[in-house]
């Protein structure tokens, strides 16, 4: 069992993924978003060696709350409706990631972009970072399975800047899904842990 194969850590991950389509869906629709849950999702892409799974979002609990609010609203209606944009992103980027682990050359891909991406100087949501990253998705990921469509205001998906951050939050999603399978998750155990989910949920949101 991998140290980071715990409730605690599955759960921190999956916010990660609700919290990358939350941004996601804000974007595509508002064409704005939270620039701190950006910069939480954008840093995770930029960890890739950590013994704590909060230390991708910047070590505290507090950069992942509006994804666990996410991920508890999905899972247990709670607060407002299901969110049916939020449930197919979120799907289709667990199916994706899942599929990217089983291809190496797209691993290795990824691996030496985030590395080049890791060596700008730049802050992590300055838009020439943003930038790379989204074309890293677009050469690395786009042309795998599940594509993700994203709907929205077509005003904002047809903005270079927004397409750019719809892209490298997509990006931030997928390191996420890494991460909760690194962790242990998995699609049946996301089927038929929600309790668990829910409950670990509830009790970083609580502390």
């Amino acid at each position: 069992m991998s140290q980071l194969d715990s409730p605690g850590n599955q759960t921190l991950a999956l916010a990660g993924v609700f919290q990358s389509v939350h941004l996601c869906k804000a974007l595509a629709t508002t064409g704005r978003c939270n620039d701190d849950e950006l910069a939480a999702t954008l840093r995770s892409i930029l960890t890739l060696n950590t013994d704590r799974v909060i230390d991708a979002y910047g070590g505290s609990a507090t950069h992942l709350k509006p994804g666990l609010r996410v991920l508890r609203n999905q899972l247990g209606g709670r607060g407002e409706a299901h969110d049916l944009d939020i449930a197919r992103y979120a799907l289709s980027l667990i199916q994706l990631g899942g599929n990217v682990l089983k291809d190496d050359s797209t691993i290795e891909q990824l691996r030496i972009g985030i590395s080049r991406a890791q060596s700008l100087d730049f802050d992590v949501t300055d838009p020439t970072l943003i930038s790379n990253l989204a074309n890293l998705y677009r050469t690395a990921i786009s042309h795998l399975s599940p594509r993700i469509m994203v709907s929205g205001d077509p005003a904002h998906l047809n903005n270079s800047d927004t397409a750019s951050t719809i892209r490298a939050v997509l990006l931030g999603g997928l390191r996420s899904v890494v991460l909760w399978r690194q962790c242990g998750g998995s699609r049946i155990n996301l089927l038929l842990g929600r309790g668990k989910y829910l409950r670990t949920a509830e009790e970083i949101l609580d502390a």
